[in-house]
């Protein structure tokens, strides 16, 4: 492994993926880090201060813009894609519209997730159609929502090895052990579809977490919507045997009307972060002009360079690791079918990815996630365009 590609290079959230990338740079054999994005003055500004940031920390590997795609994948052995279609007015759309007809509006849940899908699975299987051609034996990270529609549609068409990623899994459980007032490393399994998970045997350094208190809050700093996400997450948890608690995305689907309403109070979550963009993209022209770029600004928490870089680390190692990914089921569990790309622990190396046996759903979350299976796998193919039924 020696050179990666991440396309959606000049997003806001790159500088912070770098900054992982740098700090794990001794467990990562690579000598090149290149950015593409459709935006080219974007790109131009976070890959400066990207380039800053490694020649500055004296990291092993440098980092190039590439002018287009074929450039960016020519020749790479991991391509991370983190692209948004459409952008965040299309997002804007994917969040408004659905609540005209009294649905929550969301970016990988429901109708907006839909539109989503339509949007990034086409510049998905072009990107994997330009890796077949340029980059064979590579591996594609997909961080791009929705992602269980993109990764199924990817693993449907077979031109390039693909792996799910999301860090939702390690939020939830993090929120849920700082609730508790836990500050350890939590742990669990975990078996669903992306954004569509239950957690089970979970653990904050390696001791039992649970069973819930009378009262439980969701940790201080968590705005309107995230309260309300785990409020009801706790509602679900109640509801099932000890130990269980669901993926703070499910409540959308059990309690639609409490996020429509919260929604029409508290505006689009696109349009703040539209109005934060310029702050950003201010400090990295800023500090890009620097000898020693100090980045104090970035998009996103840690977690999503720090999971991208796990799975790089793993890819680069002969030892397996045990992580939370997105790939086909493969007999992980009976409650899917066996090509359906589903969110669970998979065993990663070098040596390849393989999906270690899952806990069992809640049983009264089977007739959800076989509903959600079906839409998954539909939507995939629609946006694929590949059923002429569809």
């Amino acid at each position: 492994m020696e050179i990666l590609t991440v396309l959606g290079g000049g997003s806001a959230y790159t500088p912070g993926l770098l900054q992982s990338l740098i700090r794990r740079a001794g467990q990562l054999p690579l000598r090149e880090v290149r950015l593409y994005d459709t935006d080219p003055a974007r790109l131009d500004v976070v890959a400066r201060l990207c380039a800053g940031m490694a020649r500055g920390a004296g990291a092993p590997f440098v980092v190039r813009p590439a002018a287009t795609l074929p450039d960016a994948v020519r020749g790479a052995a991991l391509v991370l894609n983190s692209t948004r279609p459409g952008g965040l007015a299309a997002r804007r759309i994917d969040e408004t519209l659905p609540l005209e007809f009294d649905i929550p509006g969301q970016e990988t849940v429901g109708p907006g997730g839909f539109f989503y899908a339509l949007r990034s699975v086409p510049e998905a299987l072009r990107v994997a159609e330009a890796m077949a051609a340029l980059a064979p034996g590579a591996v594609l990270l997909n961080y791009t929502n929705p992602s269980n529609i993109v990764t199924q549609a990817l693993a449907d068409q077979g031109r390039v090895r693909v792996i799910g990623m999301c860090d939702q899994s390690d939020e939830d459980l993090a929120a849920l052990a700082q609730a508790m007032g836990q500050s350890g490393h939590p742990g669990g399994r975990c078996i669903g579809l992306n954004h569509a998970t239950w957690y089970s045997e979970l653990s904050v350094d390696d001791a039992p977490l649970g069973p819930w208190p009378d009262t439980l809050a969701a940790p201080a700093g968590f705005d309107d919507e995230h309260q309300l996400r785990f409020a009801y997450s706790l509602a679900m948890a109640r509801e099932q045997a000890d130990g269980l608690w669901p993926n703070s995305y499910l409540p959308y689907y059990l309690y639609p009307r409490a996020f429509v309403a919260q929604a029409r109070v508290a505006g689009p979550r696109s349009d703040a972060v539209a109005a934060a963009m310029p702050r950003y993209y201010a400090h990295f022209a800023e500090q890009a002009a620097l000898p020693e770029p100090r980045l104090k600004l970035y998009r996103g928490a840690a977690g999503f360079g720090d999971m991208a870089v796990e799975v790089i680390a793993a890819l680069a190692s002969d030892k397996p690791r045990a992580l939370v990914l997105n790939l086909p089921n493969r007999g992980a569990s009976g409650a899917f079918a066996d090509d359906t790309v589903i969110e669970t622990h998979v065993r990663l190396s070098r040596h390849g990815a393989e999906t270690m046996p899952a806990p069992a759903l809640p049983p009264s979350f089977a007739a959800l996630a076989g509903a959600l299976e079906r839409y998954q796998r539909l939507a995939a193919r629609a946006a694929a365009g590949t059923s002429p039924a569809l």
